[in-house]
Parts: C-alpha cells; structure tokens; sequence
C-alpha cells in the first residue's frame, strides 16, 4: 500500500511562512519613526537636541514620540495573533504619522521643523501601510498549490 500512496512525509502539507513581507516593512517602517523621535525635531529651542521630541511640555512631537513607541511595541509582537495586531500597528502608524504632520505643520512659536518628524511621517507612513497590506492578506490568504 505504501508504494501505492507514496511517502507520507511528501503528502503533509508545508507550514505556513510566518515572515511574510509585510512584517519587515512594519518593522522598517516602526525603526524609521523611532530613529526620527532621536534627531532634532525643531532647529531651535527644547527640540533642537538628541531625542528632540521628547520634551517635558505635552507638543505634537510627544505625542508622535510616545506613539512610535507604541509602534515599536506592536511590530514586535505582530508575530502572534496578525490580524489583531496589525490593526494596531495601522492605527499607531496613523497616530505618528498624524502627530508628526502637525508637528511639521505647527511647530512651537518662532521654531522651524527639522528633519526629525519627516522621518516621523515616513516610518509611521510605512508602518500603516504595512499593516494594512497584512491585514489584506489575512483576510484573503492565497490559497498555494
């Protein structure tokens, strides 16, 4: 009978791939956002430093800031449950993307933007992103031959 059904071990089904793209683009997209929260988010003033959007008062860079981190948290932990958290990671992309617009947007008074919330926009942009595509392709997984 074995020489009819063949070997058992060419009929099990392959496990899924777990590092799907989607993940590493978050994951590039969470580092970008947290190596923007390290430069200078203004070009003068309490922003004009390392870790330039952490600064004591509540700005739109905290705000950014603290959402990177939640970022962060959330790529790392995408490898369980996807669906859920990459939901998370969309809405925390969206949230330091958001937060370091209007940090571009409405710096403090007499301040200019440096180049700390772009890197915001583009890592929280990528991060979103990235977790959109996954939860796209959790909803309709290909169906492999």
């Amino acid at each position: 009978m074995a020489d009819e059904l063949g070997d058992p071990d060419l009929m099990v089904p392959p496990e899924p791939d777990r590092s799907r793209p989607g993940s590493w683009v978050a994951v590039a997209g969470a580092v970008i956002a947290l190596v923007g929260t390290i430069g200078p988010w203004t070009r003068t003033g309490a922003g004009n430093r390392v870790l330039g959007a952490w600064v004591p008062n509540v700005r739109w860079s905290m705000v950014a800031a603290a959402a990177a981190i939640v970022l962060a948290v959330a790529v790392w932990r995408l490898r369980g449950d996807r669906s859920r958290r990459a939901t998370l990671v969309v809405v925390a992309g969206l949230a330091v993307t958001v937060a370091s617009t209007l940090a571009v947007a409405f710096p403090p008074t007499f301040q200019v933007a440096s180049w700390g919330p772009w890197l915001g926009v583009a890592g929280g942009a990528i991060a979103a992103a990235a977790g959109i595509a996954i939860t796209v392709v959790e909803r309709d997984p290909s169906q492999g031959v």
